[in-house]
C-alpha cells in the first residue's frame, strides 16, 4: 500500500512521519527537483506500507516546486490514499488544500492536528462534523504528544482497503463560473486525458491554462534504494524517474479565446476558482466550528509583541544566537578534548599491539601519524556539529528560526537577497552543504542561485574550529576573541558586498514580497530535534571516513616519501615548492599551501594536514596550532585565516552546489569567485598590515 502525507507548511507532517517510520526513511531530491523527497517503510498487520511525506504547500498550483512536486506525485502514482494533516487553530486555510486534494484524489483521510492549541486560543472544532461537511473520515491528533497518529493511520489504512472510492461532494462554483466549467467538460470528455486525470479538475486547469497537464511522461523505474543508508548530504533521488515524451496544447482554444473576449482571462479563473473555494469553506465553517472566546490572547501572542518587536527583538536574536554559537565552540570544548584523547589512546593500544605483532614501522607511522592523527583532530568537531545543529533544529521546531528570518528580512533586503535566504546563511555556519540545501525554500531561482553561491562565504564550524585553534596560538586572551570577531564581521561584510555583485551578474528579475507564516509556538519534541541532528551529524561522520581518511593517508604517504630525506624534500615539500610562489606574496610557506591544497577535500582536513607537514600528533589541535608559530607572524597567520575562511568551498559543497543549480558553469563561478575574492583579500591585509608596521 502507498499512503501520502500532505499539509500546509508548519502543520505538523514532519513530526507524524517521524513518529511512524523512525529511523527507516529514505531522504532525497525528486527527480529533476531541487526538492526534498522523504519516504519510510511502515510494517502493519503482515503489510508493507510505503508513506511519501510531501512537501508542504498551501495550494496545488502549478508556480512553486513544492506544489508541481505534490501535484504530479498524487496524478502520476495515484496513491492508496492521502492523509491530509489540517492545523485546528488555522482551519480555514488549511481546508484549501484539502479540498484542491479531494479533487484529485477520492481516497483521502483528515488528520486534525494541535487541538490542544486550538483549545487554548478558544476555537473548539467538532471533527463529527466536519466530517459529516466534507463527506471525509477525520482523526483527532495532537502529533508534538503522540496522540492520536497510530488512529490516523489506522482510518487510512482502511480507507486505502476501501472497494469503491467514497464520493466528495463538488465545490458548489457561482452560476456564471459553473457554466464556463461545464462547457470545458463537455469538449475534454471524449478525449484521452478526461482517462488521465478527474474531469472536472482537468477542466478547471484547461480554463487556468495550466501548461502541467499537456504534457505525457514515460516512467524510467530505478534500482531500489530503500537498503540504501541514509545520509542526508547525498541525492539518492526518485526510485521512479520521468522522462518527457511530448508537451501538446489540449482541445479548446477557441472556447478559451471566447472567454478571454468577454473578460475571462487565465488569472480570473484562478481567482474566480479560489474564491468560490474560499466562500465555501466560510459557508461550512459554522457547522463544525465554534470561538469560545475569540479575543483570548495566546502565549504566541505574548511572546510575539516582544520577540517580533522592532526595539527588543533584534537584541533577543543576537542573545539567542549567541547563546548558540557559545555552547555549539566553547560549551563543546571539553567535549572535543575528550573525543581527542580517545583518538590518542586508541592510536596507542593499537600501535602497542602491531609492535606487539611485529608490524613494520611504516605500517605503524601510517596508524598512527596519517590515519589516527588526520581522523582523530576530524572527530574533534563532531560534538561542535551535534550542538549546533541540536540548537538548529530546537529554532526551528519552536517556531522561533521562522520569526528570526521575519526579523532578518530586512537586513537580507539590503544585501539584495530574499528573506528567506536567512534560513540559508545561518544553517551555513554549521555545514555549508545543508545550508545550500536549504536555498529550496527560496521559489524565484535567481534568488536561490545567488544564495547558493555566498553560502560558502559563510565560514562552517569545522571552518571555525580550525580558525579559534590558530587565534588561541597565535592572538591569547582577549585579542583572541577580537580577532574572532573582526573575521566573522569581515565574512558578513563579504557576503553584502557579493550579494550586491551577483545581483548585477545573475540579472535577477523583480524579487518577490517575502511572505511567510509564522507558526505558533511549539514545546519541541525530541524525536524532531534529534532526529535532524543526527541525520546531519552522521553526514559529517561519513565523510569523516571517507574523504578525510583518503586525504590524511595521501598526505601521510606524501609526507613520508622518499623516506630519509627531510621534510622539504618529501614528495609533498616538492609539490610546496611548485606552489611556493602562490602563496610567497600572502606569507606562506609551502606547509601552508599544501594544507590550503588538501583542504579542498574537506575543510577539516587542513588541520590534520598540518599536524602531519608540521610532525605534531593530533589529539590536541592547539599543539598543531602552536607548531605554526614558528613559521608565521601574528600577520600572516591573520591572512592565512582570512584566506582559509573564504577561499574555494570543500568537495561536497561544490557537489551540492552543481546538483543544487544544475549548472557546472555557475558552480565553476563559484569556485573561481571564492578562490580569487580569498587572495585578493588576502594579499590586501598581509601587504596592508606591513605598510602600517605590524608583523
Amino acid at each position: 500500500m502507498k499512503i501520502a502525507l500532505m499539509g500546509n507548511p508548519n502543520v505538523g507532517k514532519s513530526t507524524v512521519f517521524n513518529v511512524l517510520t523512525g529511523s527507516n526513511q529514505q531522504v532525497g531530491n525528486w527527480a529533476g527537483k531541487t526538492v526534498e523527497r522523504k519516504s519510510g517503510i511502515i510494517h502493519r498487520a503482515n503489510e508493507e506500507i510505503e508513506l511519501i511525506d510531501l512537501p508542504g504547500t498551501y495550494s496545488l498550483t502549478a508556480y512553486s516546486q513544492e506544489e508541481i512536486v505534490t501535484r504530479e506525485y498524487i496524478l502520476r502514482e495515484k496513491p492508496d490514499v492521502v492523509m491530509a494533516m489540517v492545523d485546528a487553530s488555522n482551519i480555514e486555510r488549511n481546508l484549501y488544500l484539502v479540498l484542491q486534494i479531494l479533487e484529485l484524489a477520492p481516497r483521502v483521510v483528515i488528520g486534525l492536528n494541535m487541538m490542544d492549541l486550538a483549545k487554548t486560543a478558544g476555537i473548539t472544532i467538532h471533527s463529527n462534523k466536519l466530517a459529516l461537511a466534507l463527506n471525509v473520515p477525520v482523526v483527532e491528533i495532537i502529533a508534538a504528544k503522540g496522540q492520536g497518529i497510530e488512529e490516523f493511520l489506522t482510518e487510512a489504512i482502511r480507507v486505502g482497503k476501501l472497494k469503491k472510492d467514497p464520493i466528495a461532494d463538488d465545490v458548489p462554483y457561482p452560476e456564471e463560473l459553473e457554466n464556463r466549467i461545464q462547457a470545458m467538460e463537455r469538449l475534454l470528455s471524449d478525449t484521452i486525458w478526461a482517462t488521465k486525470y478527474p474531469l472536472r479538475w482537468l477542466a478547471i486547469k484547461r480554463l487556468e491554462q495550466d501548461p502541467e497537464i499537456g504534457q505525457t511522461w514515460k516512467s524510467i523505474p530505478q534500482t531500489n534504494q530503500r537498503n540504501r543508508s541514509t545520509d542526508p548530504c547525498c541525492d539518492p533521488g526518485d526510485p521512479v524517474k520521468y522522462e518527457l515524451q511530448e508537451s501538446v496544447s489540449l482541445p479548446g482554444e477557441a472556447l478559451l479565446q471566447a472567454y478571454e473576449a468577454e473578460g475571462w482571462s487565465k488569472d480570473h479563473f484562478e481567482m474566480a476558482v479560489a474564491d468560490a473555494k474560499y466562500q465555501y469553506i466560510s459557508k461550512i465553517l459554522p457547522e463544525f466550528r465554534v470561538n469560545e472566546n475569540p479575543v483570548k490572547r495566546t502565549w504566541t501572542d505574548k511572546l510575539d509583541e516582544w520577540i517580533l518587536s522592532p526595539f527588543w527583538g533584534y537584541p533577543i536574536m543576537v542573545i539567542i544566537l549567541s547563546l548558540v554559537f557559545w555552547f555549539s565552540f566553547v560549551a563543546s570544548a571539553p567535549l572535543g578534548g575528550a573525543v581527542s584523547e580517545a583518538m590518542a589512546w586508541a592510536a596507542d593500544v593499537i600501535v602497542v599491539i602491531m609492535q606487539w605483532g611485529q608490524m613494520p614501522e611504516v605500517i605503524q607511522s601510517l596508524v598512527r601519524d596519517g590515519i589516527f592523527a588526520g581522523v582523530g583532530a576530524v572527530l574533534a568537531f563532531v560534538p561542535q556539529i551535534a550542538i549546533f545543529f541540536a540548537f538548529f533544529s530546537l529554532m526551528q521546531d519552536s517556531g522561533y528560526l521562522a520569526r528570526a528570518a521575519f526579523l532578518g528580512d530586512r537586513f537580507m533586503q539590503l544585501m539584495g537577497l530574499h528573506g528567506k535566504s536567512f534560513f540559508s546563511l545561518v544553517s551555513g555556519f554549521g555545514c555549508n552543504v545543508p545550508g545550500i540545501m536549504a536555498t529550496r525554500t527560496l521559489e524565484d531561482p535567481k534568488d536561490r542561485l545567488i544564495t547558493m553561491l555566498i553560502n560558502p562565504l559563510i565560514p562552517c564550524v569545522p571552518r571555525l574550529g580550525v580558525m579559534s585553534a590558530v587565534v588561541a596560538a597565535f592572538f591569547p586572551g582577549s585579542r583572541g576573541a577580537f580577532i574572532m570577531v573582526s573575521l566573522l564581521l569581515l565574512s558578513m561584510l563579504l557576503v553584502m558586498f557579493s550579494a550586491l555583485f551577483l545581483r548585477r551578474v545573475v540579472r535577477q528579475k523583480e524579487r518577490s514580497a517575502f511572505v511567510m507564516e509564522l507558526p505558533l509556538y511549539h514545546v519541541p519534541t525530541m524525536r524532531n530535534v534529534l532526529l535532524p541532528t543526527w541525520q546531519k551529524t552522521y553526514s559529517f561522520l561519513k565523510r569523516a571516513w571517507t574523504f578525510i581518511l583518503v586525504a590524511s593517508i595521501v598526505v601521510w604517504v606524501l609526507s613520508s616519501y622518499p623516506q630519509g630525506v627531510p621534510m622539504n624534500e618529501t614528495w609533498a615539500g616538492k609539490m610546496g615548492g611548485w606552489l611556493a610562489f602562490i602563496g610567497q606574496p600572502l606569507g606562506f610557506d609551502w606547509r601552508i599551501m599544501v594544507a590550503i591544497v588538501f583542504g579542498f577535500t574537506a575543510k577539516e582536513t587542513t588541520l590534520s594536514t598540518l599536524g602531519i607537514l608540521y610532525g605534531v600528533a593530533a589529539d590536541a589541535s592547539q599543539s598543531i596550532a602552536q607548531a605554526m608559530t614558528g613559521a608565521m607572524t601574528p600577520l600572516g597567520a591573520y591572512t592565512f585565516l582570512v584566506v582559509y575562511m573564504l577561499y574555494i568551498p570543500c568537495l561536497a559543497s561544490v557537489v551540492t552546489t552543481y546538483k543544487e543549480s544544475r549548472s557546472l558553469g555557475w558552480t565553476s563561478f563559484g569556485v573561481a569567485y571564492n578562490l580569487i575574492l580569498s587572495f585578493i583579500i588576502g594579499w590586501l591585509i598581509f601587504h596592508g598590515g606591513q605598510l602600517f608596521g605590524f608583523q
